[in-house]
């Protein structure tokens, strides 16, 4: 039973980290529309530059305001972007670019998660860890309402999840209120190395399929032993991520969108050979019909 943590998920943690989660919701009526979007990859920029620095120069504001760059025309008549951004100003036609938008938070992690979630935060303090009562995030909602019907994985979180210092992760990343069911897979990887490893999600030395999936059966005997014993929904839940956990690992598509090495030198030096670079290369191979899903 020791070994049993194989899958990245331990049972010691089953009521400290899931007891206090609601109950989660259940997945729309397939019936239901939905748009024409198949897939969504959020570019989440924490600690970015100024908006005069990028999507909005304000050309007629003061120098101290506006600072020493200087705006430049886009290819959509009548607006400009700050010159830092010569490439995107030629894609332009192709963004819908919102300059209104203000959360009268001074705090990034609160602010950010209001960012993340479409609601205003009960406070407007820095430093609120993320907790059980929160919004759900956009991803969770998404993943919810619109799971993947090709792949274990219908939101991901990559390359981390945001914290400040010390460690203290910002709200609205996460299912919240919703339950940990519905949690993003949160996958800690560095796209920039090779083989690139994702943290829980490999097999340890000497671990064939055949044996996880000897462990795997394993554990669901346990879980349902304990599921009968205390009647815990968070038991269940718990078993539903055993599941995914394991479905990621025996799916080839899944595995094939990770292997970066795949895609040729020119197109990874296209995206940029560094950490964010090769994270947005990553969310597109897994949102690509012809790999994994990842809605």
């Amino acid at each position: 039973m020791g070994g049993l943590g194989a899958l990245g998920i331990s049972l010691s943690g089953l009521y400290g980290t899931r007891a206090g989660a609601a109950p989660a919701a259940k997945p729309a009526d397939k019936g239901a529309s939905f748009g024409r979007a198949k897939s969504c990859i959020l570019l989440f920029l924490a600690g970015g530059p100024p908006q005069h620095e990028t999507f909005d120069p304000k050309p007629d504001a003061p120098l101290e305001i506006r600072g020493t760059f200087r705006p430049i025309s886009t290819s959509v008549p009548g607006m400009q972007f700050c010159e830092t951004l010569p490439y995107t100003a030629r894609v332009a036609d192709h963004l819908a670019v919102i300059r209104s938008m203000t959360t009268d938070i001074n705090s990034h992690s609160t602010s950010g998660a209001y960012m993340l979630t479409g609601y205003v935060p009960p406070t407007k303090a820095e430093n609120v860890p993320a907790g059980p009562q929160d919004w759900p995030s956009i991803a969770s909602v998404v993943g919810t309402l619109k799971p993947s019907q090709r792949s274990p994985l219908s939101s991901v979180l990559l390359p981390e999840v945001i914290a400040n210092d010390g460690n203290i992760v910002w709200p609205g990343q996460n299912g919240g209120f919703m339950g940990a069911l519905w949690h993003p897979m949160a996958m800690k990887c560095d796209p920039t190395a090779q083989p690139m490893h994702i943290e829980g999600m490999s097999l340890s030395d000497g671990m064939t399929s055949v044996r996880l999936s000897e462990r795997f059966d394993l554990l669901q005997q346990l879980d349902a032993h304990f599921r009968s014993g205390a009647g815990s929904g968070a038991v269940a839940e718990l078993d539903h991520m055993h599941q995914k956990a394991f479905d990621v690992l025996h799916s080839e598509a899944s595995r094939q969108a990770f292997e970066l090495e795949r895609e040729s030198d020119v197109l990874r030096d296209n995206y940029g050979r560094h950490k964010f670079g090769q994270s947005v290369l990553l969310a597109r191979r897994l949102i690509e019909p012809a790999r994994a899903s990842c809605r």
